[in-house]
């Protein structure tokens, strides 16, 4: 490993070199003439027409365009619109196999690379194939197949984990987009939940053999004919409800191998193998007629536009210096201390994971099925739409005024004073700097930067650059690596071994998460091998006990983190994926949520982030020592997106450059990796950014890498760009581990009419105390010789309620009590005080409590506390109690710990269970006075109202204790999660604050026993 500050790069890195060097004159080069021109038009298509490298290397990436310039190359392609057409095209390519390196068919490729002191640098021209073919014509040929009743009895099945039943039908959320028809929402498939449909699902819980299948269908259905048992099963198998072993997993290393292995012998697929193996054999721009010949017998078997999947193994050497991984480190420590709160460390969780902890508590192990179905569990998170839920995903970042002010400042400094570059120094970074982020451990990141350099000299005296895109960094390990690993197969086993020290915790498995996304052509890049001994497989085929399905997962939660935990033997699970493929819409629901959870051990964070400046027409360069975090860019003039005549498109053009300074040479960029070179003096190059902008709204100008001042002669005059792993240097803090808390989630209802009476009183948040001191406690009365037990809390789905819920005997309660309530609503909201009322079905939080022994004496600790809360809300109220809130949560917080764990214990209890974090700094700001009025009870007493206080916690003492008890008899053998969910309650009921402010309360407390205990040491000795 080599240098950094808070980071430190890893000792090797993978290299993403353009196939073609730019400016080399024996290759074509991109059109910079008019393209009016027909001369200049055919003549350029001529020579493209010569070059078999590049004729290669578009009947990769674009069928159409080859197919095309074929017809030009025998004088078929007459029309001369079309030819200019082509040549557009084909303009766009030629300058992405120049001047981009982003790995793509034959037009860029990769090498592995480490670093030394005495760099060394090879680039030659024997680059090398790897030939796959594209999965979406795969899985049209395995389809076709596997409903072939002949070709099913040979394979084996195993129902899909995917699936669940509703009602009287068995459903498949978001099936493959070119699998079948699909259900009514276009969502979803669904058959009918028969007998024989669920002995057959049943029986294949694990993998089975079809015969095997079949046999046992038939021995439940002796009256029902063979071929009708087959049609069932294959049917299952057409809808995908069970998944046949034909289907080769994403780490499988020949697909074709595997389908002919298990499928028994096709002749024709033999053919496409084989010619694969001849096609990957050919010197790279030579394999022209080899391709052509698989893809006639690929089209023969099943025609689609895109057969193949293409990637190239670059020819070259590299070692280098050890000052571009420093160098990178330097630059994610910058990166990480500028960031802006609530995108480093992103935990785009948090707020799921404060509703998961209001339902269940922490250390509740819940089903993810369960979990993520809205009736049964609490649904998907905000944002997740496969299938969409019911929360609302929030867009709007936070506003950071004095961050923001910082940046506009230096945006506009550029502008006034024509500078296109801003350098980070000391003073800049310390005013950008987030609360938090000097403490803070930082997270590991794939950063990638292109890597320019005059020549290999230039290089070795450390006169290079490193140019970012400004974006988010990959924070995935092996995003940036695992789809190339069988081109750079020297780095498998480290990119394994970075994930397994991300689970370096005792008992935690390193899992790697295999499941055939909702497009087959995206399953083209999550081809990845296998990194890790166990996996999840999900929604595809897989033999057991080294593979966990969907079925054997649940999720838990502490206060920062969510967990995945085995059903099967309560260890963690960290799920793990080494690609870069964007779950949002690539995967179901499941599978989502548990890839962002294992993701939250890496989460996101920018390399730059403009913030409220984003928007404006001109940014400069931003930097730091010799790397570029964010290049200098424009935003086009609206008005250049609209479809105007040429010569008016041309004076406004023109008129936009002199205003804003925009240079001749500029990149077009519609996303981090999509770039083109454009110089715009030229009449073609201008003439493609007027057609990108109307094609593409979003895209930007971007200045050349450096502003065009460092070269790429180093790498022989390939654009190209070092991806480096880095990692914190602080080792990773322990983390609870789940097994120890794990507890099944148990669930119960009481509809309305029942023993429970569930109100939900829905007023403006600011509202709530008022409502609490001044008029619950007159419902309270009036309900109490009508109830033997009530409590309440605060809440909000999403509308801010106060849920108040009294128990008794059902005709009490709705004879009685419910006219009692509907007279005190009605003054309520005739005085405008709640905006409605209404009843609602309680769940009792069983599991998160200690269990069907422990619940009863749980609510009945609720109703001690609530009473507790209100005698104090009212007290404050009237004046009477001044202790500030912070303090007055902290002390209720050490009263309910005393009570909860007994006089002997409870200190250690807390100090374990509030660890020491970020949020200690609220103790540091009250230290004095917590210390002084929190330790003891004398200091209290004497305080206004202070004597009251105490006495309302005598009164609730009992009942807390008494579940205290209740809880270790009922055998859970755990009680450190349900102590701290009552804890948390209690915090719901008196406050009501966010999470943050709860957790400093608990810092307080924490901080107010571990003073005294060390004062108790000092003394002692």
């Amino acid at each position: 490993m080599v240098g950094g500050t808070r980071f430190r790069a890893l000792d090797f890195a993978i290299m993403r070199l353009s196939a073609r060097p730019s400016g080399h004159g024996e290759h074509p080069a991109p059109l910079d003439e008019e393209l009016d021109r027909p001369e200049v038009v055919d003549g350029f298509l001529r020579e493209v027409c010569a070059d078999p490298y590049v004729r290669e290397a578009i009947e990769v990436s674009s069928p159409s365009l080859a197919a095309a310039v074929g017809k030009f190359a025998v004088g078929a392609l007459t029309d001369p619109a079309r030819r200019r057409r082509a040549a557009l095209s084909l303009n766009r390519y030629l300058a992405r196999m120049t001047q981009r390196p982003t790995p793509f068919g034959l037009m860029a490729g990769v090498a592995a690379a480490r670093f030394d002191d005495q760099p060394k640098v090879r680039v030659g021209t024997g680059h090398r194939r790897h030939v796959r073919v594209d999965r979406s014509w795969l899985a049209e040929v395995i389809r076709t197949r596997e409903t072939d009743p002949a070709v099913l009895r040979r394979l084996r099945v195993v129902r899909n984990d995917l699936s669940f039943p509703r009602g009287d039908r068995l459903v498949l959320a978001l099936v493959p987009e070119e699998s079948g028809v699909r259900g009514p929402d276009d969502r979803e498939r669904t058959v009918r939940y028969t007998r024989p449909v669920r002995i057959a699902l049943a029986t294949a819980h694990t993998p089975i053999a079809v015969p095997a299948l079949l046999a046992r269908l038939r021995a439940e259905f002796p009256q029902v004919g063979e071929e009708v048992l087959i049609k069932l099963i294959t049917q299952l198998v057409g809808s995908e409800f069970l998944v046949t072993d034909l289907r080769p997993p994403a780490t499988a290393a020949d697909p074709i191998e595997h389908v002919l292995a298990r499928g028994g012998p096709v002749p024709e697929l033999a053919k496409v193998r084989d010619e694969l193996d001849r096609y990957a054999a050919t010197p790279v721009g030579h394999g022209l007629d080899a391709l052509r010949t698989v893809t006639a017998t690929m089209r023969g078997i099943h025609d689609q536009a895109q057969l193949l999947h293409v990637d190239l193994g670059m020819d070259a050497d590299l070692v280098l210096p050890t000052a571009v991984a420093d160098e990178l480190a330097a630059a994610a420590e910058v990166a990480w201390r500028v960031a802006p709160p609530g995108l480093a460390p992103a935990d785009p969780l948090a707020a799921y994971r404060s509703e998961f902890i209001d339902r269940y508590g922490i250390g509740t192990v819940v089903g993810i099925k369960d979990l993520l179905d809205p009736e049964r569990g609490i649904g998907p998170p905000a944002g997740y739409l496969l299938p969409p839920g019911n929360r609302s995903a929030g867009t709007q970042r936070p506003s950071e005024s004095e961050r923001d002010a910082t940046l506009l400042a230096l945006a506009e400094q550029a502008v006034a004073q024509g500078r296109r570059e801003v350098l980070l120094d000391e003073d800049i970074i310390e005013r950008l700097t987030r609360p938090g982020a000097p403490g803070e451990r930082g997270s590991y990141a794939e950063m990638c930067a292109q890597l320019l350099a005059d020549s290999e000299d230039a290089l070795r005296r450390g006169e290079f650059r490193l140019v970012g895109g400004g974006d988010v960094n990959f924070t995935r390990v092996g995003a940036l690596f695992g789809r190339f690993l069988p081109l750079v197969p020297q780095l498998r086993d480290k990119i394994s071994a970075v994930a397994a020290d991300l689970v370096a915790e005792d008992g935690v498995i390193p899992a790697q998460v295999i499941t055939p996304p909702l497009h087959p052509r995206m399953a083209n890049v999550t081809q990845v091998p296998r990194l890790t001994s166990e996996v999840l497989v999900f929604g595809a085929y897989a033999e057991r006990p080294h593979e966990l399905s969907l079925d054997h997962l649940g999720i838990t939660a502490g206060f920062d983190r969510f967990a995945v935990v085995s059903l099967l033997d309560g260890r963690e699970v960290a799920p793990l994926v080494f690609h870069s493929l964007n779950p949002n819409l690539a995967v179901p629901n499941p599978v989502r949520l548990l890839i962002e959870i294992g993701e939250s051990r890496t989460p996101s964070w920018p390399s730059w982030h403009w913030g409220a400046a984003a928007d404006l027409p001109y940014l400069p360069r931003i930097r730091h020592g010799r790397t570029v975090l964010s290049p200098a860019r424009w935003l086009p003039d609206p008005r250049l997106r609209a479809d105007l005549g040429r010569d008016e498109w041309s004076r406004l053009f023109e008129r936009w450059r002199a205003d804003w300074s925009v240079p001749r040479i500029v990149y077009a960029t519609a996303a981090a990796d999509r770039r083109i070179r454009l110089d715009l003096d030229s009449p073609a190059a201008a003439e493609l950014l007027r057609a990108d902008l109307r094609k593409r709204p979003e895209l930007v100008l971007r200045e050349q890498p450096a502003g065009g001042e460092f070269g790429s002669g180093w790498a022989r005059g390939h654009a190209a760009e070092v991806v480096v792993p880095v990692v914190p240097r602080r080792p990773a803090p322990p983390r609870a581990t789940t097994a120890a808390v794990a507890r099944p989630f148990a669930s119960r209802s009481y509809p309305p009419g029942g023993e429970w009476l569930y109100l939900k009183v829905y007023a403006n948040r600011g509202r709530h105390t008022e409502l609490l001191a001044h008029h619950l406690p007159a419902l309270v009365a009036r309900a109490q010789p009508l109830s033997d037990r009530w409590f309440f809390l605060r809440y909000a789905d999403p509308a801010h309620h106060l849920r108040v819920r009294f128990h008794g005997e059902p005709d009490v309660l709705n004879s009685e009590l419910l006219p009692v309530v509907h007279r005190w609503a009605a003054e309520l909201i005739e005085a405008g005080l709640i905006a409605e009322m209404a009843t609602g079905t309680y769940q009792p939080e069983i599991t998160r409590y200690g269990g069907p022994g422990a619940i009863d004496a749980a609510e009945r600790a609720f109703h001690a506390d609530s009473q507790c809360v209100l005698e104090q809300l009212v007290l404050r109220e009237q004046g009477k109690l001044q202790l500030p809130m912070n303090l007055l949560l902290a002390a209720n917080h050490l009263d309910l710990a005393r009570s909860l764990h007994g006089a002997d214990g409870w200190q250690d209890w807390l100090l374990r269970t509030f660890a020491k974090d970020e949020h200690h700094k609220a103790f540091q700001q009250c230290r004095r006075e917590a210390v002084r009025l929190l330790t003891g009870r004398d200091h209290l007493a004497a305080l206004p109202g202070g004597q009251d206080l105490l006495d309302s916690w005598r009164r609730r003492a009992p009942l807390i204790q008494d579940y205290a008890r209740a809880l270790r008899a009922a055998g859970s053998g755990e009680v450190s999660g349900p102590f701290a969910s009552m804890l948390h309650v209690h915090h719901n009921r008196l406050s009501g604050a966010a999470l943050g402010e709860e957790r400093d309360a608990y810092a307080i407390a924490r901080g107010v026993v571990q003073a005294h205990q060390d004062r108790e040491r000092q003394e002692r000795r």
